[in-house]
C-alpha cells in the first residue's frame, strides 16, 4: 500500500478553488469584490490547500496503517475522524490568521461551526473522489490480473488434462498389439487404426478449450475399442446420446472419467464394468457400476478435481459427482 497515489491531480485545484471562493463569499460577511474580499479569498485558498493536501496525507497514512482488506469500517472511521480533526484545526488557524493579518472578524461560535461544517464536507467530498479513484484503479487492476490468471490457469488445466492420457495406456496398448499381431492380423490392423485415431485426436485437440461432443464420442469409441481388446469382454459402453452436433465439451473429459472408473473398479468376465453415457437436464452423465478393487490403488486424486477446476472457467454450472451403493456417476454441464 506504500504506492498509494491520487489519480485525479485536478481535484486539488477544484478543492482549493471551492474552499477559497465559497467560504469567504458565503460565510464571512463583507463587501463582495472589495480588497478585503480578495484577501480573504487568498487566505481561504491557502488554508484550503493546506487542508486538502493534509487530507491526502491523512488518507495515505490511514491506507497504510488501516488497510481496506483488514477492516473497511475501521479504515473509514479513522479516515473520516482524522480528516475532520485536521480540516477543523486547519480552518480555525486560517480564520485566526485572516483576523490578525487582514481584518478583525467577529468570530462567533456559529461562524466557526458553519465554516467547520462546510470545509469538512467539501474536503470529505474530494477525498471520497480520490479514494474512489484509487479503489476503482485497484479494482480494474485486479480484474485484469484475474482474467490473466484465469487464462493462464485454464491453459495449464487444459494442458494438464490432455496429458492425463495415462502413459501406461500406450505401453499396455503396444503390449496388446504385440500379442494380437500374429494371432489375428485383421484385429491387429483395426487396433493400429483405432490407436492412431486416439493419438491423432489428442494432438488435434491440443490447442482447443472446447470440442464438439460428436468428435469427443468418436475419440471415446476408438479409445474404448482399444480397452475392449485389452480387457476382452470385461468392460462395456452404452451410449444413449442422440443429438451431439450442437454440444461442446472439454477435450478428453469423457475419457478421463472412463479411465478413472477402470482405475478404481474391477472388470470381470462374469461381472463386467458397465459404462453408460447419456444427457439429462442439461448435463452429460458418465456412469459406472461400483466394483471397487480390494487392493489399494495409487491415485493422484487430480482427475475429477482437474475437470472441476477447468469447468469452473468454462461454465457457470458446476460438475456433479454422485456416488450410490451400486454406481458412481459424474455430470458434466452442457456448453
Amino acid at each position: 500500500m506504500n504506492d498509494f497515489r491520487f489519480r485525479f491531480r485536478w481535484s486539488t485545484v477544484l478543492g482549493v478553488l471551492s474552499f477559497g471562493i465559497l467560504v469567504p463569499t458565503f460565510f464571512i460577511p463583507m463587501e463582495l469584490g472589495s480588497k478585503a474580499h480578495f484577501l480573504s479569498i487568498l487566505v481561504a485558498m491557502a488554508t484550503s490547500f493546506v487542508i486538502w493536501e493534509g487530507s491526502k496525507v491523512v488518507q495515505k497514512l490511514v491506507t497504510i496503517y488501516f488497510p481496506w482488506d483488514q477492516s473497511i469500517i475501521r479504515h473509514l472511521v479513522f479516515e473520516i475522524l482524522l480528516i475532520f480533526i485536521f480540516s477543523a484545526l486547519g480552518l480555525l488557524i486560517g480564520i485566526f490568521t485572516y483576523s490578525k493579518l487582514v481584518s478583525a472578524l467577529d468570530i462567533t461560535l456559529s461562524v466557526v461551526l458553519q465554516n467547520i461544517f462546510v470545509s469538512f464536507s467539501l474536503a470529505l467530498l474530494f477525498t471520497a473522489i480520490n479514494e474512489g479513484a484509487f479503489l476503482f484503479g485497484k479494482w480494474k487492476e485486479s480484474l485484469v490480473q484475474q482474467e490473466k490468471l484465469k487464462e493462464e490457469n485454464l491453459k495449464a488445466k487444459l494442458e494438464g488434462l490432455k496429458k492425463q492420457l495415462d502413459p501406461h495406456f500406450l505401453f499396455n496398448s503396444l503390449s496388446v498389439l504385440s500379442g494380437v499381431v500374429y494371432q489375428d492380423p485383421i484385429l491387429a490392423d483395426r487396433f493400429i487404426t483405432q490407436l492412431s485415431k486416439v493419438y491423432r485426436y489428442v494432438l488435434d485437440s491440443q490447442n482447443e478449450s472446447l470440442v464438439s461432443l460428436k468428435d469427443e464420442m468418436k475419440f471415446v469409441n476408438a479409445y474404448f475399442f482399444l480397452l475392449k481388446v485389452r480387457l476382452e469382454n470385461k468392460i462395456e459402453l452404452e451410449n444413449y446420446i442422440e443429438d451431439m452436433d450442437s454440444i461442446k465439451v472439454a477435450p478428453l473429459a469423457i475419457q478421463l472419467l472412463i479411465e478413472n472408473a477402470i482405475k478404481h473398479n474391477q472388470a470381470l468376465e462374469d461381472s463386467p464394468l458397465l459404462m453408460k453415457v447419456w444427457i439429462e437436464n442439461h448435463y452429460l452423465w458418465v456412469q459406472n457400476n461400483l466394483q471397487l478393487r480390494k487392493e489399494n490403488t495409487t491415485s493422484s486424486k487430480v482427475g475429477i478435481k482437474n475437470l472441476q477446476d477447468r469447468y469452473s472457467y468454462l461454465s457457470k454450472n458446476e460438475i456433479k459427482v454422485v456416488q450410490e451403493s451400486q454406481f458412481f456417476k459424474v455430470g458434466i454441464p452442457l456448453i
